[in-house]
């Protein structure tokens, strides 16, 4: 095997295990539930996803799926129906590096009830300007895809109506933080409305912790926090 060759099986392996490990995390804290999908999009453009079958309370690396840049599954098990959502974000943008797809409680019940997504929390504004997607159905086609990635934008974010996010970043370790960041300021939304008129940080605001928090450190930590809690946590029985 040559050094080239050599580098390319290291960083998939890496993709791999950090993928897995994400979708764990993501499983735990209830961003992922019955369905929901992560993927990583590798140096050559295949991209590795949890299969459509998957169990997520109990992945194993036989449930990650390997497909081409157009959803055609390359290795493994049959890849999601909304694989079109990741195809058409990584045709769209150069500089994602993973995307996660999820269903979690706040965000959905924010959006269910019609209140707009408002900067409440710090870490929140790195995801502030989320995009909405109007309607809850699934992103099954490639049309649709595309629709979803033209309304994402530039952004890291996009709220589904009813239905979910999606959170995009350079690498799964980015995307992870920020998916998990995105839920916590719903959370907080939700939660201050109830007992009166929540916070919202000014633009002012917004643009001082995105300056002071958009770090790698910073995301590192919330993914560390994670890792050490869900995956080498005692007891656990990832992989």
């Amino acid at each position: 095997m040559t050094p080239a060759e050599e580098a390319r099986r290291a960083e998939e392996e890496a993709a791999r295990r950090d993928l897995l490990d994400a979708l764990v995390m993501l499983e735990r804290v209830g961003i992922v539930d019955f369905n929901g999908h992560a993927s990583t999009r590798l140096a050559d453009g295949r991209i590795l996803i949890n299969s459509g079958a998957s169990v997520r309370s109990r992945l194993t690396a036989e449930d990650i799926s390997t497909i081409d840049a157009r959803g055609e599954n390359v290795d493994g098990a049959t890849a999601p129906l909304e694989r079109y959502i990741h195809t058409e974000i990584y045709t769209a943008r150069r500089d994602v590096g993973s995307v996660i797809h999820g269903h979690p409680k706040w965000s959905t019940v924010l959006t269910s009830a019609g209140v707009p997504l408002a900067p409440v929390l710090a870490q929140g504004c790195l995801v502030a300007d989320a995009a909405l997607i109007g309607d809850p159905l699934s992103i099954n086609t490639p049309a649709r895809g595309e629709m979803l990635a033209s309304a994402l934008g530039n952004r890291r974010a996009a709220l589904m109506r009813a239905h979910g996010v999606v959170v995009v970043g350079a690498d799964m370790i980015e995307a992870f933080a920020l998916a998990i960041y995105l839920e916590l300021n719903c959370e907080r939304q939700v939660e201050a409305g109830r007992l009166g008129e929540p916070y919202v940080f000014s633009e002012v605001e917004v643009a001082a912790s995105q300056s002071a928090l958009f770090k790698r450190n910073l995301l590192r930590k919330c993914w560390d926090y994670h890792h050490a809690k869900y995956v080498q946590g005692e007891g656990s029985d990832v992989r």
